[in-house]
């Protein structure tokens, strides 16, 4: 190893007496002088830099930027490289020269496009993978809605989005989840406006929480390769990652310690096998129902404030916000439940929180 020079004194008389080390005559064989990277960077979040897969549906809107997200926060996620031809729209190799669809001219008319590797608002360089929801290693269809017609969502063709619309995705494997949503990829749309990040990270072992239902039938699980009951749950869907278990396909007697695994579009599930296999994503450490906690339920709270209190029994935001839109959905409106039937839900053990330690890898 090198000697640091800091502290020697040059000035000193005896310092011209101390012989010095060429380089070795070999050194450029050896292979010491072979310098490629191993150590990338700790697994929890991988340095691989993915973008959102360009075409994907929206699912929710944020109503201070106006962006659309096309991926929750906790969702789980898969990728698509080069070699990917399904969905169409996906990632291409440098000599493939793909084209993103991304912008309306404002001269000409019609839909603009852009190289993806040579253009400003093509993919950034060290992006290599784009990500798409899970689908458990079955094929699915992701499904356009109105939302997608309101965003103006461009499709792989380079035509509108209508309502209705599929996006097909091949069976694929889990690679991580969302620690935070993903915006809608709208580079190029708008010459002056580019403020989310071209890319990010995923999460692949972590202790995270999300909300669960337990019921017979699991109606807020997609259940089948083309998601026909995508719409029944939308309104859930869209916003929250979550965990079903099926209390009569399941049949899980004492659900805790069992494998997590991804239903088609990327929620969480019971696995159903106790070997780990390459849709396993963690370990199922706790099911929480025990809510009240702290006394928040004595906490004033005003309505609409997404904060834990009066207004919503005491238990956490996202808990009481999953339930209601859980109930909403069943009941095919809004305020089908209480305030008090929620938390009389949770004490029933339909709904809770789930804790679960990620093991993607």
């Amino acid at each position: 190893m090198a000697i640091n020079n800091f502290g020697l004194g040059f000035t000193a008389q005896n310092t011209h007496k101390v012989p010095t080390r060429n380089r070795p005559d070999k050194y450029a064989e050896s292979p010491l002088a072979q310098r490629a990277r191993f150590e990338v960077s700790e697994g929890i979040r991988p340095a691989e830099y993915f973008a959102a897969y360009k075409y994907l549906p929206v699912t929710q809107r944020d109503i201070t930027t106006e962006d659309y997200v096309v991926i929750p926060k906790g969702r789980i996620l898969s990728a698509l490289s080069v070699y990917d031809l399904t969905p169409t729209g996906g990632i291409k190799g440098v000599n493939d020269s793909g084209v993103l669809f991304g912008y309306e001219d404002q001269v000409a008319g019609g839909i603009g496009s852009y190289s993806q590797d040579m253009s400003y608002f093509g993919y950034d360089e060290y992006i290599s993978n784009v990500l798409v929801p899970a689908n458990g290693g079955n094929a699915a269809k992701l499904f356009y809605t109105q939302k997608d017609v309101d965003a103006g969502t461009l499709k792989a063709d380079g035509t509108y989005a209508v309502a209705g619309d599929e996006v097909a995705t091949l069976a694929n494997r889990p690679i991580g989840v969302a620690y935070h949503d993903w915006y809608q990829d709208i580079r190029g749309k708008n010459l002056n406006y580019r403020m989310w990040a071209d890319g990010g990270h995923v999460l692949t072992d972590w202790f995270v929480e999300v909300p669960f239902v337990q019921a017979s039938g699991t109606p807020f699980r997609a259940t089948d390769a083309v998601d026909a009951n995508q719409a029944k749950f939308r309104n859930v869907s869209d916003v929250f990652a979550y965990l079903t278990i099926d209390n009569s396909g399941d049949e899980i007697v004492s659900p805790i310690g069992q494998l997590i695994s991804p239903d088609f579009i990327g929620n969480y599930k019971p696995q159903g096998t106790e070997d780990k296999t390459s849709q396993t994503v963690g370990k199922l450490m706790a099911l929480d129902t025990r809510y009240p906690k702290s006394g928040l339920e004595d906490v004033q709270t005003y309505p609409g404030s997404r904060m834990p209190g009066t207004q919503t029994a005491g238990l956490p935001s996202f808990l009481f916000e999953f339930v209601v839109a859980c109930e909403n959905s069943v009941a095919g409106g809004e305020n089908a439940v209480t305030i008090e039937d929620v938390l009389a839900l949770v004490q029933s053990g339909k709904y809770g929180v789930a804790r679960i330690q990620l093991l993607v890898s």
